[in-house]
């Protein structure tokens, strides 16, 4: 290139240069609302903390030290005094179910302590008929419960189909276990289902039998729940959005902005639908269709566009079960008991290999991110090697497509390099350790059972992790969730996995930006950067410098949307 055209070309670049910076004096630079007197966590790691936030239009527009932000001040800006609080990012769900939450809301719950107050059978029962009287459940009509969890019970089994049909003679039961991959019936229930000694057990789960007998006791795991999960009833139009209302009023009172759906069926994803077109979400709701549904999703819907609030992100589909009910796929053998097994009882896959890799090669190519259940080893394993097969086939890159494991709860040091190696992301769950960490010490032994959730591990190897509650699974908490990921304490008080513990600032990231990039919305969300959404968490007290084991405790005071208040603490 010779001079006289270098020149122009300079030329061209200094008039453009200036004709921006005259459109930036020309554009309002004023806030709406300046953040002021407290501390106020980026989850940047260049700069982690600034002094104020200025606020326009429901986006960040500037940041740093107050004196430079209070030149975004005119007669119309509200001045936001934090009183020495701490303003974070609003907290981006990683996983969780925000339609079965308003599903079951109504529904008895039957959880143990601290969640609930169900301790035994008798209390199980109790709370069944308590909830039947306060819902006017008229005989014929289902009872319904939620998240009994057999070993925390006396009696440490699961009730079965005869004491509830003795208990609850004129109608159907059905009670979904504490993982959801899992559930017991009475009598009335399975007659309505056709469940006999003939029915065979559905591909991919088990209906479990009485002892030395083909008649069921009425525990239905995994995909086995799907003969009933059909027959039960659902609530009306006009109530799911008054239940719709209730729950996601409950997410942000926990500082929650983004909010997960985490298998969305393709009728309630239509729901979901009619609710952003009425402009009636509060929170943004990033759904994940349902692999069960996924051809009609595929044939109607365009996935990763946001609409007034909802997002069809990705595909869901469950590859393995539960740990602590003893049906995730481990490579090696369970050290207590199985339900339905005698010989190598390491659980099962619930899906076929076929049918995960025709789903995988359908997302990869049409770049539809793929978010796959997986919580043992073997489960885990099978995924890594199908993704080689695919790639391989499709003759594309083996890294980007930012596939997500969500629990990941036993991957292994081997499986996590190859996670790095393909930017996999695991979406931990470091609640098991509080809720199931005794119970898993017992199931899979201490060095397994220290591994779960190995967010230090992962984060240290470079891999971006998240971590979530499951919710109904467990607490939509994020505080309770940043603990046990900080802290790692069981139910009696002891640390399960000291070396897996991670520092408050990597935990919040997890629930903050990383979860962002597991959404593929770090651009818009998940931290504080000029241009973001005004999407934040206010938290009476700083994570970072709160004793670890007080986190807990922190309290959300408001929770903001694009600049609105959504939820405010009454702290009187």
């Amino acid at each position: 290139m010779n001079w006289g055209i270098k020149k122009l070309h300079f030329l061209i670049i200094i008039f453009f240069f200036y004709l921006l910076q005259g459109c930036k004096e020309n554009q309002k630079n004023y806030a709406d609302t300046i953040y002021l007197n407290g501390t106020m966590l980026t989850m940047n790691d260049v700069l982690r903390e600034v002094e104020a936030v200025a606020v326009g239009e429901g986006k960040i527009i500037a940041l740093g030290a107050a004196s430079d932000v209070l030149k975004y001040q005119d007669n119309n800006t509200v001045i936001k005094d934090l009183k020495g609080r701490t303003l974070l990012p609003g907290f981006i769900d990683a996983h969780s179910h925000i339609t079965m939450a308003m599903k079951t809301i109504n529904w008895a719950d039957l959880n143990a302590p601290p969640v609930g107050n169900v301790t035994s059978i008798n209390s199980l029962l109790e709370a069944i008929k308590s909830n039947r009287d306060n819902q006017n459940v008229q005989p014929g009509e289902w009872l319904l419960g939620w998240g009994y969890d057999p070993d925390q019970l006396e009696e440490r089994r699961h009730p079965n189909r005869k004491e509830l049909s003795l208990a609850f003679p004129d109608n159907p039961v059905f009670l979904l276990h504490v993982s959801a991959h899992m559930g017991v019936v009475n009598n009335a229930a399975l007659e309505l289902a056709n469940i006999s000694v003939e029915t065979p057990d559905p591909s991919g789960g088990l209906i479990l039998r009485e002892q030395n007998s083909k008649v069921p006791n009425g525990l239905l795991q995994e995909k086995a729940m799907y003969l009933v999960l059909p027959l039960l009833p659902e609530p009306g139009p006009s109530e799911l959005v008054q239940l719709f209302e209730k729950t996601q009023h409950y997410y942000a009172s926990y500082g929650i902005t983004t909010a997960q759906d985490g298998l969305t069926d393709f009728k309630t994803y239509g729901f979901l639908q009619e609710m952003a077109k009425q402009e009636q979400l509060k929170i943004d709701v990033e759904s994940l269709a349902s692999f069960i549904d996924a051809e009609s999703f595929f044939n109607t819907y365009e996935f990763g566009i946001s609409s007034n609030g909802l997002r069809l992100a990705g595909v869901k589909v469950v590859s393995d079960g539960s740990p602590q009910g003893k049906t995730a796929f481990f490579r090696e053998p369970y050290l207590t008991e199985v339900p339905g097994c005698v010989h190598d009882c390491r659980g099962f896959p619930t899906i076929q290999n076929k049918d995960l890799q025709d789903l995988m090669s359908h997302c990869y190519k049409n770049d539809i991110q793929l978010y796959v259940h997986a919580n043992g080893d073997a489960s885990i394993e099978l995924l890594l090697d199908i993704h080689d097969e695919v790639t391989e086939e499709l003759e594309v890159e083996k890294s980007g497509q930012r596939t997500v494991v969500i629990h990941s709860q036993f991957a292994g040091k081997d499986q996590l390099a190859r996670y790095r190696e393909y930017e996999f992301i695991p979406s931990f769950f470091s609640n098991h350790a509080f809720f199931w960490g005794e119970v898993h010490l017992t199931n899979l032994g201490r060095e397994r059972a220290s591994f779960l959730s190995p967010l230090k591990t992962a984060t240290d190897m470079g891999i971006v992790a998240t971590n979530h509650t499951d919710f109904t699974i467990t607490p939509i908490n994020q505080m309770f969730l940043l603990w046990t990921a900080v802290n790692r304490l069981t139910r009696s008080g002891t640390v399960l996995g000291a070396d897996e513990r991670i520092s408050a600032w990597e935990g919040l990231k997890a629930i903050t930006i990383n979860s962002a990039i597991q959404h593929r919305t770090e651009s818009l969300k998940g931290s504080l950067e000029i241009g973001k959404i005004a999407d934040f968490v206010i938290l009476d007290k700083n994570p970072l410098t709160e004793p670890a084991i007080n986190i807990k405790d922190i309290q959300v005071v408001e929770t903001i949307k694009e600049d609105q208040v959504i939820y405010r603490r009454d702290l009187h």
